[in-house]
Formats: C-alpha cells, structure tokens, sequence
C-alpha cells in the first residue's frame, strides 16, 4: 500500500521544467568557423615545407582565379576596402563614444549591435584571406628553395664583375633607346610598357614556374600624393589579387616597379625575391627601356655593396700597415691617398653621358605629372610631418621583419645567380 502511494505521489509532484538551451545564431557559427580555420592556416604557415609547395604549386590557381575578377575594375578595388577600413575604425570610436551617452536608447544599442557585428565579420573576413593570399607564401623560404645550400661570401672580384656587368648592360640599352635631333628622350606609351612588362616576366616562367599565368594592369594610386611622400613606388593588394603604382614615378624606373609588384603579385612576397626575379626578367627583354631600367636598378644596389666591400678591404689595409690613412686636412696627403687606391684598385665602370640625359629626362616628366595636380597636404605641415613620421616607423618595421630579405639582400641573390655565369 505504502509503495502504490508512493508512486502515486511522483506521477502528481509537478517536475520541474529545465529551460531549453539557447541555440548559437548562424552568425556566430559562421563567425567561429572563420575564426577556427584562420587560426589552422596561421599555424601551418610556420611549416616552411607546406608554404614552400603551397607558393610553388597551388597558389598560382587562387591568385589567377580571383585576378581575372578584379584586373578589368576601372578602380583599385584593395584601395577602396583599404578607405573603407579606415573609415569604419573612424566611425567605431564615434559611436563607442556616443554610446557612453546613448547607453539607455534600445534603438541605438542595436544600431551599435548591428554595427560591430558586420565589422568584426569584415574584419575576420579579411584576416583570412590573407592567409592564403599572403602569408602562406610570405612565409615560404627565399625563392622557395627551402634549405638549398649557397654560397654567402663573395670576393672584391666576383662584386666588381656584377657592377661590371650591369654597367655595361645599362650602357648599351641607352644607346638602344631613341632620342630626337632637339634632345628629347622618346619614352613609349605606359600601356605599351606594361604589355612588354607582362610578356617579360611570362618569358621567364620555365625557370620560375610561378611566373605563369595571367597578369593584370598595374593600376596607378589614387594615394600617389602620399606614397610620394613616404617613399613608396607601389602596393600590392594581395587580397584583390591588384597591384599599384605610384602615378610621380619617372618612366625609366615605372617599368621595374611594375614588375616589382607583378612578382609580389605572383608569390615572391619578400623584397629581395621580387627585386632579383623583376631585375632578371627585364634585363632578358627585347625592349631596350625594360633592360635599361632593370640594368640601372641593378647597378645601383651592386654598386652600394661594391663601395662597402671595397671600405671594409681599405680598413683591413690601413689597420695592417700596408696602407696609411692621410692628414685628412692636408691636401696634398689625400690626393696622394686617393692615387694609391686608384693603384690598388683600378678604375670603376662607369655609365655613360647618355645614361644620365635619359634619367634626367625621366625625372623631368616624373616633376611635370606632379605639378599638374594640386597637392592639399602641402598646405598642412602638420599632417605631412605624420605621414613622414608614419613611414619611417613603416620603413624600420619592415626592415627588421625581413632582415637581409629586404630590398638589399638583391645583391646576394644576383651575385648566387650568377655564380659560374660571370666568375
């Protein structure tokens, strides 16, 4: 009897009801999922082997895909999302601040909701296509070549017959390039340039197989007037697959920027990398204004690591005794000092009278497209001084996350390159 009115008394106790879990909305799923696989390709670009056959093989599929989507724009479209950027973050500590006043307006809480919502999916967004885009190969050793062995010290000799070289290859493409009875250099027509650019680099894709495939324009900056002022020839966009240029640049460097930002474009994301394949493309060019430009650009980074090598050789001198440093005050004691190196070392190759009237040439219209457009930050000294600022900190940064990978360490590559070709 006792067990029956037991029983009767659970079935009548009323059980108390357990809320329902609250479903997670698809936006945070998709958010998580975002998250979750940026996280995964973050980590796997710290295996150099995967990011070596990753920018060897497959990225070449993911940029050509997305460049044949945005190459026909009329506009940079990586420039405009880069404005956006800037303006949602602008617009983000507005409304952070208004909401300290606004906290108790339903309306605005959601408005806010709503708002940081689609900026930090936006933001996410971005992150993870740099992943791919970007990082992965950025992260891939030098020329993705992994831990191949080469040669890392090279002689005064072996330096001195790569200046040689590049001297000789930028003086006779300047005499290849035209110039009319009344002085004036005839530089072609930049989408003519930029066909030859493209074809250039192409030519060179059986012994840099990353180097197939198609090739946008290069779009000209509409934030020229700054990258002007910090210093900057271009910007690759690796997430539009786009690339820019400085619109001030004078048509005898144009044709190695544009292929400096096509290699970032195909892959080869370090300085160094885009710099040697850009320079070895061109200088294989038919078109004498491709081969000058690569050839000049060339020699001015052999002929810095010449002067460098050839100082550390007059210290090792002098601190030995065989070569007496001169009364800097006297003279007589330097030109003395001076034709003893001059016996030591011979004569540097030098480029030709022609060289130079056609750089001028090229800086002279640089200078003209610069003053035909008028330059607003020029009345804000302020601003400017920030923009400066900003870019030598841009400038240091870069310098110590490459390391010898930034724009110097070219000459390294070259003088590897060229190892058994030259010396």
């Amino acid at each position: 009897m006792e067990t029956i009115l037991n029983e009767k008394e659970k079935i009548e106790t009323p059980v108390e009801e357990i809320p329902p879990k609250k479903k997670k909305s698809a936006y945070w799923k998709t958010t998580a999922v975002i998250f979750s696989v940026t996280v995964i390709l973050a980590l796997a670009s710290f295996i150099t082997p995967f990011c070596d056959w990753y920018a060897n093989n497959a990225y070449i599929y993911l940029c050509d895909g997305l460049t044949y989507l945005t190459a026909y724009l009329p506009f940079c479209l990586g420039e405009m999302m880069m404005y956006l950027g800037v303006a949602m973050v602008i617009f983000s500590v507005i409304f952070l601040i208004l909401l300290i006043f606004l906290r108790k307006k339903p309306k605005y809480r959601r408005f806010c909701g709503g708002y940081f919502k689609t900026f930090l999916i936006m933001l996410l967004c971005v992150l993870f296509l740099y992943m791919p885009m970007w990082l992965i190969p950025f992260r891939s050793s030098v020329m993705g070549e992994g831990d191949t062995e080469k040669r890392r010290e090279f002689t005064y000799e072996e330096i001195y017959a790569l200046l040689e070289y590049s001297v000789n290859g930028l003086n006779q493409a300047a005499e290849e390039i035209e110039i009319a009875e009344d002085g004036k250099v005839l530089f072609p027509e930049i989408e003519e340039t930029q066909q030859l650019i493209n074809e250039a680099l192409v030519n060179i894709s059986e012994e840099f197989p990353r180097m197939r495939g198609f090739y946008p324009t290069v779009k000209p900056a509409l934030c020229s007037d700054i990258l002007e002022r910090m210093w900057i020839g271009g910007y690759t966009y690796p997430f539009t697959m786009e690339a820019t240029h400085n619109k001030y640049t004078s048509p005898t460097y144009q044709p190695i920027l544009d292929a400096h930002e096509l290699c970032h474009h195909k892959g080869y994301y370090k300085e160094n990398e885009a710099e040697f394949v850009s320079q070895l493309a061109l200088i294989k060019s038919d078109d004498p204004l491709l081969r000058f430009s690569a050839y000049d650009q060339m020699y001015d980074y052999v002929l810095g690591e010449f002067y460098e090598t050839q100082d550390a050789i007059i210290s090792d001198m002098i601190a030995e005794g065989s070569l007496k440093e001169p009364n800097w005050k006297d003279k007589d004691s330097v030109i003395a000092y001076i034709e003893q190196l001059n016996q030591i070392f011979g004569p540097i190759p030098e480029v030709s009278d022609r060289v130079h009237q056609i750089n001028d040439a090229g800086y002279v219209i640089a200078e003209e497209i610069y003053e035909e457009d008028s330059h607003p930050i020029d009345e804000m000294p302020a601003v400017n001084e920030v923009i400066e600022e900003t870019a030598d900190v841009g400038w240091e940064t870069q310098g110590e996350i490459l390391q010898e990978n930034t724009y110097d360490g070219v000459t390294l590559l070259l003088l590897q390159y060229f190892d058994g070709v030259l010396y």
